[in-house]
């Protein structure tokens, strides 16, 4: 997905997927060059770190918004030195989703 440069900003555009909301920010250029590749894996990447990071969502929650396993999900959250919750809820959760088969 290629964005359009206007003067000191980039805009992405991000399309309706599926169960997914679109929406269009812009990102000062400066920014766009030091993020990853490619930019849009790594805003929702941020975004889980933070939601995950607040107590707003649990492990798999953000792994899931990300797209990995829960394991690599850990692996990303180290990588950006993020402290890791793993209560009682997270406990309950993967023995769910060990149950369901998934």
């Amino acid at each position: 997905m290629q964005g359009k440069s206007e003067g000191r900003y980039k805009y992405r555009k991000v399309y309706r997927l599926s169960n997914k909301m679109a929406t269009k920010i812009k990102i000062p250029n400066r920014v766009v060059e030091v993020l990853e590749t490619p930019v849009e894996k790594t805003v929702v990447e941020l975004i889980a770190i933070g939601l995950y990071g607040g107590g707003k969502i649990t492990l798999r929650q953000a792994a899931d918004l990300v797209s990995v396993g829960a394991e690599e999900m850990r692996e990303v959250l180290e990588k950006h030195d993020t402290y890791i919750n793993y209560g009682i809820e997270e406990l309950e959760e993967d023995i769910a989703y060990a149950k369901s088969g998934e």
